[in-house]
């Protein structure tokens, strides 16, 4: 079985390698693509298998994100139960029957202040996936040679 979107796109926004095309907003309750271009040759096929762009939006939408369409966050996605640090959420997430997507967020339906939010309930700071050079080996080969 094919992994799913919340899995990949969580696995997309811990990879190091592509902070400067889509990233978390600062407050980890949004995220969004910085550079449409990098993302689509070489983020969407390095975890979609594909490079079109729109294709993945309408994969988010069908998914239930909201687009942020005003303010610091614009242009970014949202869904209740995808959070920075959160991925024990992603099983509650389902993919929409078509009737259910929504479109972006409306003036009369305004987005949340995330960054009012995480003043009170912060989010884990992003946790790398890589697996950085450790100390223990320096420290065994150390300890091999006295």
């Amino acid at each position: 079985a094919s992994q799913k979107l919340p899995s990949k796109l969580g696995a997309m926004l811990s990879d190091p390698d592509l902070v400067n095309c889509v990233t978390w907003m600062p407050h980890g309750r949004s995220w969004k693509v910085f550079n449409r271009d990098l993302f689509s040759s070489y983020a969407l096929p390095r975890y979609f298998g594909h490079t079109n762009h729109a294709s993945f939006v309408r994969l988010v939408n069908a998914w239930g994100f909201r687009r942020i369409t005003s303010g610091p966050d614009r242009d970014s996605y949202y869904h209740e139960l995808f959070l920075r640090g959160k991925s024990n959420l992603h099983c509650r997430m389902t993919r929409l029957p078509d009737a259910q997507r929504k479109t972006p967020v409306t003036k009369e339906n305004k987005s949340p202040d995330f960054y009012e939010i995480a003043k009170n309930s912060p989010l884990p700071e992003n946790t790398w996936q890589y697996k950085p050079h450790t100390m223990n080996n320096v420290g065994a080969a150390r300890m091999g040679q006295s």
